[in-house]
């Protein structure tokens, strides 16, 4: 399962960076980048709910299979005709293929540690899917510079594409994957609102302090080309800044049972706002190669840590029948301000420069600490 999500992991980050550069290319600037990255989470924001409700009835090979030929036919609608209004359309759709996948995997993961009957070894299943997670986003962008510089966008873009063909073909085989057996999942099993999601506190809580991390996380993707263009920097020059990145993401994931035992789950996710705020605030005086790889790489280990975090606390909250739309409702918040937030800024940046908008971020993950440290439960 992790192996295939590394797969088709790999073709979203590759595709988002080529994505960028490619607008970049064509003249669009900023404000095109952040166009493009809304558009990834434009569409995925409003159907996300609906989709968490399909996979808690649905069996999950199929919304699997769907969202890998969705995000299929994004990546090489783009290497046919790499156009800025194409590109925005082939975004939208590989956003809803990768949101579908995401809404399945994280409930086939956290089915697994569950079954397992205990919470820690849920933490560690989706701890083991985050640092698969990590190495798909450190050969994502590896893959989109080293292709671009050498081949062409085009190329880029259709090996990107082949990437999620192959997952489709290994999760609709029963015989290479096996998902886990649910029994509790029925066509008719019984639906709520998302308000009485809400008004869970563990459930609410762990949603906002999730959508402060995931903010600061799509906000560095959106700023580090566009950042790293400025110093006049390589696209292998940037891709190799967002792997290092990635490096350090798996790294503090390795670690994630230590941390968790040594700092608790809210401690662990509280400190690791902080050090990633406090790296964006750096972020806007770094003005060479060598510092913004060192600043990567502290940041990954920051936004890296929390994520398995959120994800079991959210799974084990949820409703009976509801886990697929917590996660759902999670990927509406998130996605609204990720195509908010990359739109705002590539405007802001017209006027602004980089520079306040890495003090704005970093000020916004601190301020989330606290809330963080306020609001969710000091033992889970």
């Amino acid at each position: 399962m992790v192996g295939l999500l590394i797969i088709t992991h790999t073709s979203f980050n590759g595709i988002r960076i080529a994505t960028s550069l490619a607008a970049i290319k064509a003249g669009g600037g900023a404000l095109w980048v952040g166009i493009l990255t809304a558009m990834f989470n434009l569409v995925p924001a409003f159907l996300a709910i609906y989709v968490g409700r399909r996979v808690d009835r649905l069996p999950l090979r199929k919304p699997l299979v769907f969202g890998c030929l969705l995000a299929a036919a994004g990546g090489l609608v783009a290497a046919w005709q790499p156009m800025l209004w194409v590109l925005a359309l082939c975004a939208s759709a590989i956003g809803i293929g990768w949101m579908v996948i995401a809404a399945s995997s994280q409930y086939a993961v956290g089915s697994y540690g569950s079954q397992a009957g205990s919470s820690e070894l849920r933490v560690k299943a989706f701890s083991i899917m985050a640092m698969g997670f990590s190495v798909s986003s450190f050969l994502g962008p590896l893959i989109a510079g080293f292709m671009i510089d050498h081949v062409s966008f085009a190329a880029a873009f259709g090996v990107l594409a082949v990437l999620p063909l192959i997952a489709a073909a290994a999760f609709w085989s029963k015989r290479l994957l096996k998902l886990p057996s649910i029994a509790g999942k029925v066509a008719d099993a019984p639906a709520g609102s998302a308000s009485e999601l809400l008004a869970v506190p563990i459930v609410r809580n762990t949603l906002i302090t999730g959508a402060f991390i995931t903010i600061g996380w799509d906000l560095y993707l959106f700023m580090v080309p566009v950042l790293g263009t400025e110093l006049k920097l390589t696209a292998t020059q940037i891709g190799s800044v967002l792997s290092l990145f990635a490096v350090a993401v798996f790294a503090v994931r390795f670690m994630m049972p230590w941390l968790s035992k040594k700092l608790g789950e809210r401690g662990v996710i509280v400190t690791a706002m902080v050090l990633a705020g406090s790296t964006f605030v750096a972020f806007a005086f770094a003005h060479s190669y060598s510092l913004m790889l060192v600043l990567s790489f502290i940041i990954g280990l920051g936004l890296g840590a929390a994520q398995p975090i959120v994800l079991s606390l959210l799974h084990g909250a949820a409703p009976p029948h509801r886990i697929g739309e917590v996660n759902g409702l999670r990927m509406t918040m998130i996605s609204t301000s990720q195509w908010t937030m990359p739109l705002v800024f590539g405007v802001l940046s017209l006027t602004t420069g980089m520079l306040p908008l890495f003090l704005v971020v970093g000020g916004g993950l601190l301020s989330g600490s606290f809330f963080a440290k306020k609001k969710l439960p000091k033992d889970s």
